[in-house]
């Protein structure tokens, strides 16, 4: 199991019209694989969002990614566009026994 992050910054003027993206995007996520889709807005940094959601594989992951950052019409919602759209995939540690 893979724990997806995604990061970015909305543009003030285009929150609505993100938010609006934002609440479907655990049913479109889901068709690619995504489980237990969350996402947050900081506290102490209005605007900036933090999305998370489980994938099986790497290939899960990459689909998602490549999905996201081709997605213009959110990207177009982020300040710096899609290269200000960051997307992390964690695996659980493994520690010496």
């Amino acid at each position: 199991m893979l724990t997806v992050f995604i990061e970015y910054k909305l543009q003030p003027e285009k929150r609505e019209q993100a938010l609006r993206l934002l609440a479907s995007m655990a049913s479109r996520l889901a068709a690619w694989g995504a489980r237990e889709y969350r996402s947050f807005e900081g506290l102490d940094q209005p605007g900036l969002f933090v999305e998370t959601f489980d994938v099986s594989t790497v290939h899960e992951y990459e689909q998602i990614k490549a999905y996201r950052l081709a997605d213009q019409q959110f990207c177009d919602c982020i300040t710096g566009g899609a290269a200000k759209l960051h997307v992390w995939a964690f695996r659980p540690a493994e520690y010496p026994k």
